[in-house]
């Protein structure tokens, strides 16, 4: 069943494309204050303490969603290639 980002709350995918059902896609996740990384995503990297990026399956965006340690989640948006 395809996901309704508009449903995700903590979701900011304002900048990014839609992703396609089945999809990966890398996301920004911000922690609350003091909470712990879930143990059911990988950082991909460490920017700050809680505050990390990872490559999710994009049915994982629910269960981020659900999560109280996660004050928030950003769609990343691939940057375009210079030459």
């Amino acid at each position: 069943m395809p996901i309704d980002l508009r449903s995700l709350k903590k979701l900011d995918f304002s900048a990014a494309p839609a992703p396609v059902s089945g999809e990966r896609v890398v996301v920004l996740v911000k922690l609350c204050e003091g909470a712990e990384r879930p143990d059911y995503i990988a950082a991909r990297a460490d920017i700050s303490p809680g505050l990390f990026s990872a490559e999710i399956p994009l049915d994982k965006l629910q269960q981020l969603e659900a999560d109280p340690a996660v004050e928030s989640v950003e769609l990343s948006r691939r940057l375009p290639n210079i030459s």
